[in-house]
């Protein structure tokens, strides 16, 4: 009997799957494997905080409760663990004469040393299968190889945008093979329970926000499903995405699918079948679909230019040489920044947003991004560093991809300074952004 133990990481959902899709017909046996790493939920080397911070993890638990029951409802379950992948799954792998794990991979440096340590652990006897499941574009489909990845988002665009093809989404089983036989797994625990296991404090309780602009559906495959059926039929907000993209205020000026995406809870190809959907109903002219299809492109651009980058995607200086602008380190003129007293009204109520919920508008993520490097003068890995902690839709490559453009370090060699009084005048003139995040 086929035994196959699956590594679940940000692929989670049972839709569009490439990981559970090849499965072999006569697999006997499936155990879903969910680790909570201490690395990935452990301190971050710039500020000492957590790089999984409270809003984050309050949403994986609650993803992945959502998928522990979808799982059930076909027949299966998730075995939950506190420990580094390559400790814990060649141990369950040889307790159980699994054949093989699956896995969906992912490219940034960090995940790629996970894989390989991974690999090294589970030995020749028992190879580790890896599936592409992130990204819109299946990197068998791109059209120019990697190499040829230009430093320019728009090249990139003008390259691939005519002659790509977005694979459908796959559909998602009706049944699993069930759990290894006599095995009980691990139940999903508490944050408290997760936190003495790896040894840190207990994470503090996140409290909901009126003010916030992220639905309130929580976490999971199922959430995601229903915000994106929500967004694009039941209310069609499609076709005004990029009247009201830049908007500051509200649930629906712009998708806040990002959450459900970085986690794998939706797919970017399932968001790609939905906006197909809509232009085949109202028509393809829209600019709402069309730059939300852009939106999709950015996200794999960032992912292809760290896969590419390696290492120096991550790091101080441009990924074209360039020198950053010099910095003035001082932790307490950051540590302002970071809880919104730095004296700037616009800057501050991001901030502020950010802290209370988790989220803030790319709007605000550039303007606030630009004011710590530029105008405050401090590290950019600083402020990449605490979005990560902070941010419920935290994704490495577009984070720190963004952190590293406005820092100038990134693939634009031209002054990415924002001019923040002036951003304020257009995008909140009559301050009720400010207002409503006031102190």
């Amino acid at each position: 009997m086929t035994t196959i133990i699956y590594w679940l990481r940000n692929d989670l959902r049972l839709h569009d799957n490439e990981a559970l899709a090849a499965l072999p017909p006569g697999a006997g046996a499936l155990l879903p494997v969910y680790c909570f790493d201490p690395v990935a939920l452990g301190p971050d080397v710039y500020l000492g905080r957590p790089r999984t911070g409270p809003h984050r993890l309050a949403f994986l638990l609650e993803t992945l409760a959502d998928l522990q029951r979808r799982y059930a409802a076909l027949g299966s379950g998730i075995h939950f663990a506190v420990g580094r992948p390559e400790d814990v799954l060649p141990a369950l792998a040889r307790q159980l004469g699994a054949q093989a794990v699956h896995a969906s991979t992912e490219h940034t440096t960090e995940e790629e040393e996970a894989e390989d340590a991974l690999t090294a652990a589970l030995g020749p006897q028992i190879p580790l299968r890896r599936f592409e499941t992130l990204t819109l574009l299946h990197p068998a489909d791109l059209p120019i190889p990697l190499r040829n990845l230009p430093f320019s988002f728009s090249k990139f665009r003008f390259d691939v945008f005519s002659k790509m093809t977005v694979r459908p989404p796959l559909p998602a089983p009706r049944r699993l093979p069930p759990l290894p036989a006599g095995f009980a797994p691990a139940p999903l625990p508490s944050a408290e329970v997760m936190a003495a296991g790896l040894g840190q404090p207990a994470p503090v309780r996140t409290l909901p926000d009126r003010r916030s602009a992220l639905p309130t559906l929580g976490g999971g495959e199922t959430a995601g499903l229903a915000r994106l059926h929500d967004y694009a039929v039941a209310r069609h907000l499609i076709g005004r995405y990029d009247d009201t993209r830049n908007q500051l205020l509200g649930e629906a000026f712009s998708t806040k699918l990002s959450a459900w995406l970085a986690n794998g809870s939706l797919s970017a190809r399932q968001i790609w079948a939905a906006i197909d959907g809509y232009d085949a109903t109202h028509g393809a002219r829209s600019k709402g679909a069309l730059q939300l299809r852009l939106e999709l492109l950015w996200r794999d651009y960032f992912r292809l230019l760290a896969q590419k980058a390696g290492p120096d995607f991550f790091r101080w200086r441009g990924l074209r040489g360039q020198v950053p602008k010099p910095t003035q380190p001082d932790k307490s003129v950051f540590e302002g920044w970071a809880a919104g007293r730095t004296g700037n009204a616009f800057v501050d109520a991001n901030m502020r947003e950010l802290n209370a919920t988790g989220f803030m508008s790319n709007r605000g993520r550039q303007n606030v991004a630009s004011y710590l490097i530029h105008d405050l003068h401090q590290d950019w890995r600083w402020g990449a560093a605490y979005f990560e902690h902070q941010l419920i839709d935290h994704d490495a490559a577009s984070n720190w991809g963004n952190w590293k453009y406005i820092a100038g370090t990134g693939t634009d060699v031209r002054d990415t300074a924002f001019d923040v009084a002036q951003q304020a005048k257009r995008y909140d003139p009559q301050g009720r952004y400010v207002r409503t995040w006031g102190p």
